[in-house]
C-alpha cells in the first residue's frame, strides 16, 4: 500500500470541487475552504488465508472554512451527502483513486461546526471518515 499516493488520491478526487483547495498533508497555514487528510488508523492482513491480504485504512479528512455565516453554509454543502460541493459524492465517484486503491467508501461526517486549530488560525470545520481497501 502506498499511502502517499492514497493521500494524493484523496486530495486530487475532493478536488474536483473547483471551489475547495485541496492538500495531500494539512500544511501549517491554509487558505480555505480547504480540504486535507489529517491522520489514518490502518488496519493489516484483513483476509484469512497465509497472504498478507487488503490493508483496510481509514483517513481522517478535514474540511475547514472561515468562521463566518458564509463560511458556515459552504460547510453544508461540502458535508453535504450528495450534490456538486459534496466531498463525500467527489471521493466516491472513482472509488479507485485513479488506481491506488482496490475501493472506498465514505463512512461517517462527525465534528461538522467545531473551531480547528490550522496553525496560528481557527477555522469551522468538520471531519469526514473515508476507509480505503489497498
Amino acid at each position: 500500500m502506498d499511502v502517499k499516493a492514497i493521500r494524493q488520491g484523496l486530495a486530487t478526487a475532493a478536488g474536483t470541487i473547483t471551489t475547495l483547495r485541496c492538500y495531500r498533508t494539512l500544511p501549517g497555514a491554509i487558505n480555505p475552504p480547504a480540504f486535507a487528510p489529517v491522520e489514518l488508523e490502518m488496519a493489516y492482513h484483513n483476509t484469512f488465508s497465509n497472504a498478507r491480504g487488503l490493508t483496510d485504512v481509514t483517513f481522517t479528512c478535514g474540511v475547514y472554512v472561515p468562521d463566518t455565516d458564509q463560511g458556515s453554509d459552504l460547510l453544508d454543502g461540502f458535508m453535504a451527502e450528495t450534490g456538486a460541493g459534496s466531498v463525500a459524492a467527489a471521493l466516491e465517484a472513482d472509488k479507485t483513486l485513479g488506481g491506488v486503491a482496490k475501493t472506498l467508501i465514505v463512512q461517517k461526517v462527525r465534528g461538522v461546526g467545531r473551531l480547528y486549530d490550522v496553525g496560528d488560525t481557527q477555522y469551522l470545520g468538520g471531519m469526514i471518515d473515508v476507509r480505503v481497501w489497498a
